[in-house]
C-alpha cells in the first residue's frame, strides 16, 4: 500500500486539529467558562479533528468504500452545529449586554 504526500499531509494536519482541540478543552481556562464560545468551538475543533482524522485513515486504508465520506458529513453535521450554537450564544450575549 503506497500512501501519497497529500494523503499523508491531511492525515497528520487532522490529528493535529484534533490534538489542538483536545489541548484546549483541557486547558483550565476554557474549563472554567464551561458553556461559553471558546469552550464550545474547542469541542467543536475536537470533534472535527476527530472526525477528519478517521476521514482519512479510513481513506488510506479503504479506498474504495463508503466510510470516509460518512466520517466527513459527521464533520459537516458537527461544524453547522458549533458554528450554529456560536452565532446563538453571541446573539445571547448581545441581548444581555
Amino acid at each position: 500500500m503506497i500512501v501519497s504526500a497529500e494523503q499523508f499531509v491531511i492525515l497528520v494536519l487532522s490529528i493535529s486539529c484534533g490534538v489542538l482541540g483536545t489541548f484546549l478543552v483541557a486547558h483550565r481556562g476554557v474549563r472554567m467558562m464551561r458553556g461559553g464560545l471558546l469552550h464550545r468551538l474547542s469541542i467543536g475543533l475536537a470533534a472535527v479533528g476527530i472526525a477528519l482524522s478517521l476521514s482519512a485513515a479510513t481513506r488510506i486504508l479503504f479506498p474504495d468504500t463508503f466510510l470516509p465520506d460518512a466520517f466527513q458529513l459527521v464533520a459537516l453535521i458537527v461544524l453547522f452545529y458549533v458554528g450554529y450554537s456560536a452565532w446563538l450564544s453571541a446573539h445571547q450575549m448581545k441581548a444581555e449586554a
